[in-house]
């Protein structure tokens, strides 16, 4: 009994290091040509850290996963106007993006609104999320 308590224990050990060190901020090295990209990421905080939900461009899903606490999305977008929005306590929140093929952008979301960051901000909140793998 002893030998699977402690079997155990070693494995939950394993899952928990794996969740917190894996899958760091990697920023996309190269936009493919013709479209611009936009990070989602959701900064860590007590305040809704149990809410998730997906996240919308327009009419279109942005990711089959969930934006969560200390998490992001990248979504590669075509030139034009974004409406990026998510259904969040039976609220919709929502922000609306203008975006040129080659740039980057970020789009700032947690259990009560989104909003467009100033850019250094983001670049160092985003850096303490984890992309978005379920």
């Amino acid at each position: 009994m002893k030998t699977i308590v402690k079997a155990l224990i070693v494995c939950i050990l394993i899952l928990v290091c794996n969740s917190l060190f894996s899958q760091k901020f990697s920023p996309v090295e190269e936009i493919p040509e013709g479209k611009a990209l936009v990070y989602i990421y959701r900064p860590g905080s007590m305040v809704g850290a149990a809410v998730h939900y997906t996240v919308h461009a327009n009419d279109d899903i942005v990711s089959e996963y969930h934006l969560r606490n200390k998490s992001y999305l990248v979504f590669f977008a075509d030139p034009g106007r974004y409406t990026f929005w998510a259904q969040v306590t039976n609220t919709r929140r929502e922000v609306d993006l203008d975006v040129e093929a080659g740039k980057t952008y970020y789009v700032r979301g947690d259990c009560c609104e989104f909003i467009i960051p100033d850019t250094e901000d983001a670049k160092k909140e985003i850096v303490k999320c984890k992309l978005a793998l379920k």
